[in-house]
């Protein structure tokens, strides 16, 4: 399943916008490596999610919900459905 987190352009700029506050954040805690590595993971993380559309959420495998949805009680398609599923 192809899954995209980031769906307008406004949620991809605010990541953008909060991963340069982190990677600043990191910068300037360099004598506390403690506290400056896992702010530049993070900054990095959320801006190749700002720029791809990929959900961060998705290296956690207990996260995902591979599952197929179960089909609604009158028979119409719908938007948790896959396109052209056979039924």
């Amino acid at each position: 399943m192809n899954r995209s987190c980031a769906v307008s352009r406004g949620e991809r700029v605010f990541r953008g916008v909060i991963a340069v506050v982190l990677a600043a954040f990191a910068v300037s805690n360099l004598e506390n490596l403690w506290c400056a590595i896992p702010a530049g993971v993070c900054s990095v993380t959320l801006m190749v999610s700002a720029f791809t559309g990929w959900c961060p959420t998705d290296l956690i495998p207990w996260l995902r919900d591979d599952r197929e949805p179960e089909a609604n009680l009158l028979g119409f398609p719908e938007a948790r459905q896959r396109v052209g599923a056979d039924d």
